[in-house]
């Protein structure tokens, strides 16, 4: 991870309203002790994250011209992310998501926004020019859905190693969601969590290995599962392996997986090593997760530290 790697985040961006909380019975109310915002969208997390080990990143989405907006991007662009391609529009609200935290248990309500909206007409796909082309939040951006597999073609073309993570279906139709199966047949590497996974094969009791196996059968390259707690698999057409995650006490998880994301792919850049890949994006995850927001993204050094120490 040496070289400064040209990454590129195609999707949502929005703000999160972080709240130390679990939703109140229904008619009833709850006082809490904290109240934080912070910058999210799984693009814009990715990107970020991005930036903060080393990479040069790049964010394309949209958001409104209210203080929202003006609120994420200017943390973007305090944090080193190219947002010169980033679409505002005038009279129009950024996307919004409410994350209820209590422990490990996250909830969310999310107000899409411009998010909703945004397409294929809001990317200038010739100019694609970039070592990593990552497109997350499939679920949430139907129209862009029917794009996916033209961006990654395109990306492909050019040179570039395609990653994709759907995120959670709230319509909960997954595999019966139009485009999606095709769009897994034409990137190089997917990211879904354990449970994402099993959704969309609709294989609730399949392994991990299973699971695998599969994803790799449509023709992905590269595989890796997030378990939270219990780390993660990965595999590639050369092997597979379980990557134990690190003991840590977790204050909000919120975004950990665009982090893990960030890191694995990076990691993965530099050198096609699927467990030291795997080790890294666990450790770069596991400190995210020791606050909240986009504060506790770890830097290349912070992530380099924490694992020398847990070597010794």
């Amino acid at each position: 991870m040496g070289t400064c790697v040209k990454v590129l985040a195609i999707g949502d961006i929005n703000v999160d309203l972080i709240v130390p909380s679990k939703l109140p019975a229904r008619g009833k109310q709850a006082v809490v002790e904290d109240f934080q915002i912070y910058g999210g969208g799984c693009a814009a997390n990715f990107a970020l994250a991005c930036a903060k080990l080393g990479a040069k990143s790049k964010l394309v989405g949209r958001v409104g011209d209210d203080l929202f907006g003006k609120f994420v991007l200017g943390e973007l662009k305090r944090q080193g992310v190219d947002i010169r391609d980033v679409v505002i529009s005038k009279g129009r609200k950024t996307g919004v998501t409410i994350a209820l935290v209590k422990g490990a248990e996250r909830s969310f309500i999310t107000y899409r926004g411009e998010n909703a909206v945004f397409s294929k007409r809001d990317i200038g796909i010739s100019k694609i020019d970039a070592d990593l082309v990552h497109i997350p939040s499939f679920f949430l951006l139907e129209n862009l859905r029917p794009s996916y597999t033209e961006l990654a073609r395109r990306a492909r073309a050019g040179g570039a190693m395609t990653s994709f993570d759907t995120g959670w279906d709230p319509f909960g139709k997954w595999s019966r969601t139009q485009f999606l199966m095709n769009a897994l047949r034409n990137f190089d590497v997917f990211l879904p969590n354990i449970d994402e996974a099993r959704a969309i094969l609709s294989a609730p009791r399949a392994s991990d290995a299973q699971l695998a196996r599969r994803f790799l059968g449509l023709g992905l390259k590269v595989v890796a599962i997030k378990k939270g707690r219990r780390g993660c698999f990965v595999a590639d057409e050369s092997g597979s392996a379980q990557v134990p995650a690190f003991r840590i006490k977790v204050v909000d998880s919120t975004g950990a997986g665009d982090v893990f994301n960030a890191a694995f792919l990076l990691a993965y850049l530099d050198g096609n090593d699927l467990l030291r890949a795997g080790r890294f994006a666990n450790a770069a995850a596991a400190i995210s997760v020791t606050g909240a927001g986009w504060s506790k993204y770890p830097m290349l050094k912070q992530v380099r530290d924490f694992l020398n120490q847990r070597a010794s």
